[in-house]
C-alpha cells in the first residue's frame, strides 16, 4: 500500500518558509471572559470551605479566630507543615486557597469575583472594575499536584509583587474624560 501527499500546489495551498510562518499573523478569535458578582451559590461555597478550614485550623492547631492579615500565613503553613490536609485533598487545599484569598482581599483590597472564560467558571479575586486577577482557589491544589512545596510566605511574596505591579500600572494610566 502506498500514499499519496498533496503538495502545496495540489491543495491550492500556499507552503510558508520556516521565517514566513514564524511572522505569520493567525486570526485567533478571543472570546473575552464574562465576570460577575458571585451568585449565591458560589458564595455560599466560599462560605463553607472556609468554615471548614477554619474548624480543621481549631481541632488540629487550637487556633479559634483568623486575622485577615499577614500573620494568618503562618497558621496556614502550620496545617500544611503538620499535613493536616492530604495531598491528595483537593477540596482541602481549595479551601486552603480560599482563605489564602481572603488574606490577598484584606492586605491589597482585591474583591471576590465569578470569572467565566471558554475553559469554565472560576472564582477569582479582581483588582477594582480592572482586567487584573488572581485565582487563589486552585492555586495550592495545582502546586501538589505538580509536586511543588507549599511556601505560603514565598507565594504570597510573589502573587503580592504582581499585585503591586499591576496596582502601579493601572494607577500609570492615563485618565479620559
Amino acid at each position: 500500500m502506498s500514499f499519496h501527499f498533496a503538495t502545496a500546489e495540489e491543495t491550492g495551498l500556499r507552503e510558508l518558509t520556516v521565517d514566513e510562518l514564524g511572522n505569520y499573523d493567525f486570526d485567533v478569535e478571543e472570546i473575552p471572559a464574562t465576570v460577575k458578582e458571585l451568585s449565591l451559590g458560589q458564595r455560599y461555597s466560599l462560605d463553607t470551605q472556609r468554615k471548614e478550614i477554619m474548624d480543621l485550623i481549631a481541632r488540629r492547631l487550637g487556633i479559634l479566630k483568623l486575622k485577615g492579615d499577614e500573620s494568618d500565613l503562618k497558621v496556614l503553613q502550620n496545617l500544611v507543615d503538620r499535613k493536616a490536609i492530604r495531598r491528595d485533598d483537593v477540596r482541602g487545599l481549595q479551601g486552603l486557597g480560599i482563605v489564602f484569598g481572603d488574606v490577598l482581599v484584606n492586605v491589597y483590597g482585591l474583591g471576590w469575583v465569578s470569572y467565566e472564560d471558554d475553559i469554565g467558571t472560576s472564582k477569582a479575586l479582581r483588582w477594582k472594575k480592572t482586567e487584573n486577577y488572581v485565582f487563589p482557589v486552585t492555586m495550592f491544589s495545582k502546586r501538589v499536584q505538580f509536586k511543588e512545596d507549599i511556601d505560603m510566605a514565598g507565594v504570597f511574596k510573589d502573587i503580592g509583587g504582581e499585585i503591586e505591579r499591576f496596582i502601579a500600572y493601572e494607577a500609570a494610566k492615563p485618565v479620559f474624560q
